[in-house]
């Protein structure tokens, strides 16, 4: 039996607030953006790339993001990518996100306290389905 890893690490900023939510089983769920920059040569000259990550939260990592995480703070965030995709007007538009498990603040623009958190649980296999 042959094994495979799914594992996503990023260190970035907060785009925005985390919009929380609960499910109709009652979960938890919070999405917001991430962003990530990289430098590129360019000539004799870099120039600056922001990438942007759309992540999601389950239940007790999600209720620390809703009362924790603003937008503009530093994060490390560790989980796996997952991949959907929804129907729009008849066409079908394809979603990637990061489900975290593991969460570090590292740093706020307002200096709030520090949290450091691990996801204790998968996310309910009924709040998986959109």
């Amino acid at each position: 039996m042959s094994r495979s890893v799914n594992k996503i690490i990023l260190v970035g900023n907060v785009g925005r607030d985390p919009e929380v939510q609960k499910t109709a089983s009652g979960s938890t769920v919070a999405h917001f953006s991430l962003a990530t920059n990289r430098r590129i040569p360019k000539g004799d000259d870099f120039e600056d790339r922001t990438e942007w990550h759309r992540l999601t939260l389950w239940n007790r990592l999600a209720e620390l993001a809703q009362e924790y995480i603003r937008k503009g703070d530093r994060l490390y965030v560790e989980g796996r990518m997952e991949y959907d995709a929804y129907e729009k007007n008849g066409v079908t538009i394809p979603t990637a996100e990061i489900s975290v498990r593991e969460l570090v603040m590292l740093g706020s623009p307002n200096g709030r306290k520090a949290v450091s958190a691990e996801a204790a649980d998968e996310e309910p296999v009924a709040a998986k389905k959109k």
